[in-house]
């Protein structure tokens, strides 16, 4: 057994809870101490009987972390990083790496120059079902990829908008919140995607950010890729709803990703592929069959933790990397541009 990792969380929103609750509960991790600038978050700290602190430097001299989690807002994610760098302490920094992509150069920047490990937190890459579903499109069952289609709406309530900071720009809309995720994803399926183009409307709750975006995609690979997004739809197509992967959500058994290629295709997350009855017999006459891949689903977060104690034992290389999560940050970034001045934008080698 190894000594278990001595483990910090810096912002206590939503997600920094949850990933303090899961440090507290896993067996290869202590929870050294939480902090937060907002002190009427320090129950939280009392309730997991750890140390709370409101400033990050306190907490990394006196408590020591090897690594901490940086769950703060977007635009703080470069000082934090920068302030665990000078203590070579590694950092997870949830997604999206950074508000801009000189920050996220910056983090960059330091982690090559200090040598420390950043994983970015997008998470979906350790989910069984997104890893079965890269396996198969990378495995050559489907031929060759032509296109994917992706369908992310669902009705947020009204009360979720009582935070400022999701009506307006840089961080609010559902393309930096949500759909930072699905990009990352659909880069870990298919491959970089090398130009976008989206258009974004606001029409129903009229704020400074968008509600609903269509995105047209083109991959490296040569495949296409359609997107639809929206924040202000009844509807049960999300990753959130389909995967039953947060419990916060209804649970719906459909799909929300369709992966095409030239020998079969792929329904996700039901994992329906589809392919001719005879490999020889191909073309519109002729019957195709579904079958599943079954899958073992567990907890990404959980997994994500896993990995991200082994990254700092130097037992794996991350997942996602400064310059990955850069690299998805870039692609977000591209979609409001794109969105903003109505042109097609490629997205710069990393």
């Amino acid at each position: 057994m190894s000594t278990p990792v001595g483990l910090a969380v810096s912002g206590l929103g939503w997600i920094g809870r949850k990933h303090a609750e899961l440090i507290r509960t896993h067996r290869d991790c202590r929870l050294l101490g939480l902090c937060d600038v907002d002190s009427s978050r320090r129950p939280v700290a009392e309730q997991l009987d750890v140390p709370f602190y409101q400033n990050i430097e306190e907490l990394l001299v006196s408590e020591r972390p090897e690594a901490v989690i940086i769950a703060t807002p977007n635009q703080t994610h470069a000082e934090i990083m920068e302030l665990c760098a000078r203590q070579s302490v590694h950092v997870l920094i949830e997604k999206p790496i950074a508000d801009t992509s000189a920050a996220a150069q910056r983090i960059r920047n330091v982690a090559d120059d200090t040598g420390i490990k950043v994983l970015v937190g997008h998470h979906r890459r350790h989910s069984p079902l997104i890893q079965e579903t890269r396996a198969i499109v990378n495995s050559g069952v489907l031929g060759k990829l032509v296109g994917v289609s992706m369908i992310w709406a669902l009705l947020k309530p009204a009360d979720y908008f009582e935070v400022d900071w999701r009506c307006k720009r840089p961080g609010g809309g559902p393309n930096f919140i949500n759909l930072i995720h699905e990009l990352d994803t659909l880069r870990f399926i298919c491959g970089e995607i090398c130009r976008v183009c989206a258009l974004s409307g606001s029409a129903v709750r009229q704020l400074d950010v968008e509600d609903s975006l269509s995105i047209i995609l083109s991959f490296d690979c040569g495949a296409l890729g359609s997107v639809f997004a929206s924040d202000t739809t009844a509807s049960p197509w999300s990753y959130e709803a389909t995967t039953g992967e947060n419990p916060h959500y209804f649970h719906a058994n459909e799909n929300c990703y369709r992966f095409f290629g030239t020998s079969g295709s792929l329904a996700f997350p039901r994992m329906e592929l589809w392919q001719y009855v005879r490999a020889s017999h191909t073309g519109w006459q002729h019957p195709m069959e579904m079958s599943r891949r079954e899958v073992i689903r567990t907890d990404p977060l959980k997994r994500q933790l896993e990995h991200f104690c082994r990254v700092i034992r130097h037992e794996e290389e991350s997942i996602i990397d400064a310059r990955e999560g850069a690299r998805s940050l870039a692609v977000a970034l591209a979609v409001l541009e794109s969105s903003q001045r109505q042109v097609s934008v490629e997205i710069p080698v990393a």
